[in-house]
This record gives structure tokens, sequence and C-alpha cells, in this order.
């Protein structure tokens, strides 16, 4: 049976609690249990009322107590008509805190004091709460901001699996973090590749070499800054696949010494192909405005004579943009190149600032 909380130590434990119940819901009940005790209280309660629809939420984040068989299905206050209607709401009574207040709902926290006499008089529990109100909003606030980023990341995990290209972010470990659909089907189907117990693994040793390469490349774990790279992977049936990874850098905001660094990984896929400006490939590789000019040009067959022409530059710095976007990309020869850009997503000329697009030379030339 929980003791009273009667000095700093006992409170500290409820403050942890409150917060240990943010990021674990089944804390919840002790938090409420400690609270009840600790404000003299026959017991405490808690939930979310959904303003859109005049009801609690359902779910792991819609009542507690601290009887509840588990999170989210409370037998007493939650179910409780009389005490969820809107009217009582709106009355606010004098036991009843409103901890957030938005207009999609309202966090309430409620205390029900018993008819049996209180070791802690009514001032008493007023102070009690009042200190550990300010704890209670915050944590309320956090789970608030909690459910918003959950409910972002999954809409955005959502439209990642809905590409026709696979994004993983791995880890310098191998360790995959995230793997969206078109990812984890192609490891599935191609029998030397595997995604077992999270880790992007090879059957081929030669393969898993240069896929621990490039990793390692792109979260700078090899002694130098992360930088991007490509791999052209061959499958089973023939098909060249471009694996792309490039440093996955945190914001500002969630930075930490321990942070892991992570890679982003494109897996292309040849057998589809969609418009991407020349944006893409200064994010993917660090190539300049230029240099994605020039990657496009050589991509759309041109020479280098003809680029020189056409970007008003010397036969020389055509060489020294191809030399730089051969470093930056990890490919070695021109015809590697080329075959790279091919097998991503098409690069749109006049976006990427061209001169004179490829497209409309042409069409003159068949004029």
């Amino acid at each position: 049976m929980l003791q009273r909380l009667s000095d700093d130590a006992e409170f500290h434990r409820l403050v942890d609690t409150i917060y240990e119940a943010v990021l674990e819901p089944a804390q919840m009940p002790i938090a409420l249990a400690l609270l009840s005790v600790y404000a003299g209280a026959e017991s405490a309660h808690y939930f979310v009322w959904d303003k859109h629809t005049d009801t609690p939420r359902h779910g792991a984040s819609s009542g507690w107590c601290q009887h509840c068989p588990q999170p989210g299905h409370c037998n007493a206050f939650c179910k409780d008509p009389e005490l969820l209607s809107a009217e009582h709401l709106e009355a606010a009574p004098a036991d009843a805190v409103t901890l957030i207040d938005t207009p999609d709902m309202r966090v309430t926290m409620q205390l029900r004091t018993g008819d049996g006499a209180s070791e802690v008089n009514a001032a008493e529990r007023e102070a009690r709460l009042q200190r550990v109100l300010p704890h209670l909003q915050r944590a309320a606030r956090m789970q608030q901001r909690n459910l918003e980023l959950n409910e972002l990341a999954a809409l955005g995990m959502a439209g990642l699996d809905t590409l026709d290209f696979g994004v993983m972010v791995i880890e310098r470990t191998m360790r995959v973090k995230y793997a969206n659909a078109w990812a984890r089907t192609m490891a599935t189907e191609d029998d030397r590749l595997s995604l077992d117990d999270g880790m992007l693994r090879s059957a081929d040793h030669t393969h898993d070499g240069a896929l621990r390469n490039l990793i390692e490349h792109a979260t700078g774990s090899m002694g130098v800054q992360g930088a991007a790279g490509s791999w052209m992977y061959l499958a089973r049936d023939g098909r060249p696949v471009p694996f792309i990874a490039t440093p996955l850098a945190p914001s500002d905001a969630m930075r930490s010494a321990w942070a892991t660094p992570l890679a982003l990984v494109l897996v292309g896929n040849s057998e589809a192909r969609s418009v991407m400006d020349a944006g893409v490939l200064a994010s993917l590789f660090g190539l300049t405005n230029k240099e994605c000019i020039v990657a496009a040009r050589l991509a759309a067959g041109e020479t280098l004579q003809e680029i020189a022409e056409r970007e008003f530059l010397s036969l020389h710095t055509v060489r020294v943009h191809i030399r730089d976007i051969l470093r930056k990309t990890g490919t070695h020869r021109q015809s590697e190149l080329v075959r790279l850009l091919h097998l991503l997503p098409s690069v749109d000329l006049e976006r990427a600032g061209a001169a004179t697009p490829a497209t409309r030379r042409r069409g003159r030339l068949n004029a």
C-alpha cells in the first residue's frame, strides 16, 4: 500500500513518475495513485476530452485513474457519464483542474475526496495540489506534443511508403532505423540482401563490404566528415540498382554529444522514372548548381565540347566540373556517372537553370 508523501523525497518521487508517464503510459495510474495519497484524496483521475465529438478520446491516451486495469481502460471516472458530460466539464467544479485547453481537446485532472476524514485538510490539499500542478501541466503539454509529432511521423512514413524507390535511414553500425515498403520488398525478393534483426546485410562478402564502406563514408566514421557517395548493385536478374548514401544531419535542436551518426540511403528503381530538379542532386551529392547542369547535360548525351558551348565555359572548366562530380558521386568514369544518372529520376534542365535545355536543342536539330 502506498504511504503518504510527507516530505520532499516523496514529492520528487511523484514528480518523477509524472514525467515517466509521458513516455510510458503504464506509469500514469501509479502517478495518480501517488498524487491521491499526497493530496489526501480518495482517488485521482485524468482524461482527454475531444471537443469535436464531445466525447473522451479512445485509446491509450483517453483516460486513467489509479484503479485502471490498463491505460485508457478506466472502470470508474472514465466510464462515468455524469462526470464526462460536456455540461460537467464546462461547469469546472472546484476539484477539477484543466491542464490543457486547445481548440481540439481539453486535458482534465480531477481529485475525488471521500466522505471519511482525511489526514490532509482542505487548505493543505490545495497547497499540495498547487505544488504539483505545474508539473502536471508541463507533462500534459509534453504528451500533446508527442501526439502531434507521432501523427506527423505517421503521415511522413505513409508518404514514404508510397514512393517507387527505396528509402532507408541507417546507423554506422548498419542498423536500419527505418526502411520504407519498397526497400523492404527489394531486400525480401533478393536472396543476397537481408534486413534480418534490423541489420542491412549481403550474403555476398564483396557486396557487404561495399555497403559498409558506403555507410561508413556517409556517416563520417572513417575519420572524415560525412559525405555522399554511391554504389551500383547488380541484382540477381542483372538489373543495376544504385544505392546513394548521404549524411543525415540532425537539426540543431536535436544535436547532442551522444547522437548516433546516420546516413540517408536512397535505393533506385530502374523501372520507374519521374521528374526531379537539380536541387535534389545538390542535396544528395553536394553538387553546385553548375555541376548539376553539367551532370544533367552529360546524361542527356551531350559531348564535353557541346556542354562547354552551351554553358559558355572552357573545355578545361567542364573537365574540372566533371572531375569534381565524379568525386562527389563516388563514381570513377564518365560512363559510370551517366549510368548512375540514368537510373535516377530524370533532371529538369530548365528548373536547374541551364542556359539552353537539351530538349530544346534536340527540337531545333530535328526541325
